[in-house]
């Protein structure tokens, strides 16, 4: 029972791990598309400030105003795939998400760094910015290996690949002190976790 658990949650992970959410930027986009033949009235207004229900029945004096269910549609730029969202209410415009555009030109704008002083910065901005530390992910984090192949394929980064690899070679293995090792632990993979998640994630069990 605990492993079927288990499976299920692993692959309910890598379900999620498809998909990628849509910034507020573009869900407010496909909003104003979706009214532009809206006329003006309580309705447009409601989807396109921040007034709440409450407020709009107020303002326009009446207490029957309900939303109308909003179609809008989002799209990939880079390779045009749209996708339909219905909001009834501007709480459902939150995290929306779907399918990630798997074309590897598009992976690196997408694909997010999961832990270090970059997390949650897209792999295109952090390559931008530091490609040593794309060489240094790749060839010393463990696991991620989606990110890991999506930095393989990035135009250049085999310069910053050797490059690393070579200060590497001649710079002497260290051996952490109890404490160094609590800092890379706080820093690292499994900053946010609990031990027994950890453990449960490394070991298949409880420390």
């Amino acid at each position: 029972m605990k492993h079927d658990e288990e499976k299920r949650r692993r692959m309910t992970m890598r379900h999620e791990s498809c998909k990628q959410h849509w910034t507020q930027e573009e869900i407010k986009t496909a909003i104003d598309k979706a009214l532009e033949d809206e006329p003006e009235g309580a309705n447009k207004e409601y989807w396109t400030t921040d007034c709440t229900v409450q407020e709009i029945k107020e303002k326009y004096h009446t207490t029957k105003f309900k939303p109308t269910p909003l179609k809008i549609v989002l799209v990939h730029q880079c390779c045009g795939e749209k996708f339909t969202h219905v909001l009834r209410y501007k709480k459902d415009a939150k995290n929306l998400k779907d399918w990630r555009c798997l074309d590897p030109q598009c992976l690196p704008k997408q694909l997010v760094m999961p832990f270090g002083k970059f997390k949650g910065e897209t792999l295109s901005w952090v390559y931008e910015q530091e490609p040593s530390y794309l060489a240094w992910f790749h060839e010393t984090v463990e696991g991620c290996e989606e990110v890991k192949q999506v930095i393989r394929n990035l135009d250049g980064i085999e310069a910053h690949l050797t490059a690393f690899r070579e200060r590497r070679r001649h710079v002497p293995q260290k051996i952490l002190t109890p404490t160094q090792q609590q800092v890379e632990w706080l820093m690292g993979k499994f900053s946010a976790e609990t031990i027994d998640a950890v453990c449960e994630e490394l070991f298949g069990g409880e420390g």
